[in-house]
Order: structure tokens, then sequence, then C-alpha cells
């Protein structure tokens, strides 16, 4: 098991059924791929990398460039790349660019199964190729969802619903929690007054909000991970 010793983040601390929350992802993927897989037979089971981190009181936790770090695992498997890929990948990345979280740096695509990094506008890295490039052709961004940090290249800020949903997971806002964009107003908050029987319009009024944002926010509350 990859476990690293670490004091509590300020980028957000996320237990693993959090993660699943706001990925919608099953937890059971999820410690798959921040602790890998014990198998009696000869078969190795890939991490896709040591990202788990060890808390207070020993509790296991993530900060949220490893919660973007697990977005883009999710979206490589979804995608079809194989785990011995990713974590070649991973690895490849993380010394090249000299970071612990490569796969939050901004700049990832996929292409045919395979990972490519952005070197600038017109110039791509094929990973596992050493060191191919190639010019920017026809691939598959699955970035959208993200900001990224100018300075570091690293994800800022993640919209779980999509940049069309004002839902926003932003470390330096609510502790990393799902918010309403441009506020501190967590989803678990809204989703908490609606079950409480508060209306939707009284809760944006007593907010002084858009309706919408309520809705988006019971919207992601409702959605469960696959």
């Amino acid at each position: 098991m990859n476990l690293i010793a670490h004091k509590p983040s300020n980028l957000g601390i996320y237990l693993i059924p959090d993660a699943a929350r706001i990925l919608r992802v099953p937890m059971a993927s999820l410690r798959t791929w921040v602790s890998g897989r014990t198998k009696e037979s000869s078969e190795r089971h890939y991490p896709a990398g040591p990202l788990v981190f060890n808390g207070a009181k020993a509790d296991k936790y993530l900060d949220f460039h490893t919660l973007i770090e697990l977005f883009t695992i999710a979206q490589l498997r979804a995608r079809g790349v194989s785990m011995t890929v990713i974590r070649d990948a991973r690895l490849e990345l993380s010394e090249r660019f000299k970071t612990p979280h490569p796969f939050a740096m901004e700049g990832l695509m996929t292409s045919d199964r395979t990972l490519i990094k952005s070197l600038n506008e017109d110039v791509l890295l094929e990973l596992g190729t050493n060191g191919q490039t190639a010019f920017r052709k026809v691939i598959q961004p699955f970035c959208e969802s993200l900001d990224f940090d100018q300075t570091s290249s690293l994800a800022s800020r993640y919209y779980p619903l999509g940049r069309n949903q004002p839902i926003v997971v932003d470390p330096h806002h609510a502790f990393g929690r799902p918010v309403i964009e441009g506020t501190n107003i967590t989803t678990e908050a809204v989703i908490s007054l609606l079950r409480g029987g508060d209306a939707v319009e009284d809760i944006a009024e007593s907010f002084q909000i858009d309706p919408r944002a309520i809705i988006a926010a019971r919207t992601f509350e409702q959605i469960k991970a696959a």
C-alpha cells in the first residue's frame, strides 16, 4: 500500500467516500487506484501512484490535486486506457515535469487510447514513445471541466456538472467542499434545507442567489456514483 505521511492539507481534505460522491466514481475503483489491488496470483495490478495521505490518527485522505488525479484516471479508464499505460504515463510525466501530481497538470489529452501531453500551442508529446513529439491533430481533450493555475499549470478548480452549471469544487472555498460558484454555500447545506421542507425560491431569496443555482446544487447532490 502506498501511504505518504503528510500534514493536514491546505488544499482540501477528502475521504474516499467524499471523492466518490464528487467524482461519481465507485469507491471500490478509487481505493484500487490509490492503494493497488492485492491478489494471490502472480498477476500484477498497478496502483495509479502513491496518492493516499496519512493524516491525523492515521486517517487516510486525499488533497485537491489528488482528487483531480483520480478524475483524470477515471476519464482515461472510460476511454479504454489500460492501468499499465496509465501507471507508466504517470511515472513519465512525473519525472519529465518534476511534479508529484502529474495527472493534475494542464494539457493532458487522449487519442486512440494513447495519452498525450501538450507542450505548446502546436507540439504534442506522445507518452510511452521515448520522447516522440507530433504536430497537433484531432484529439479528444478531457479537461473542459477544469480550471488551471497559470503559474503552476496544476488544476485549481473542478466543475463536476460541467461549466454550464454553477457548482464548483475549489480548495480555497469551504475547505474544498462542492459549493455554488461565487459563494461559500455548500451543496450539502442546500440539500439539507430542501430536505427540511424549504422551497427552492425561499432558499434562493435567503441566500440572495439565482434559484437555478439551488436547483443545480440539488441536482449534484442527487447524483450517485455509478
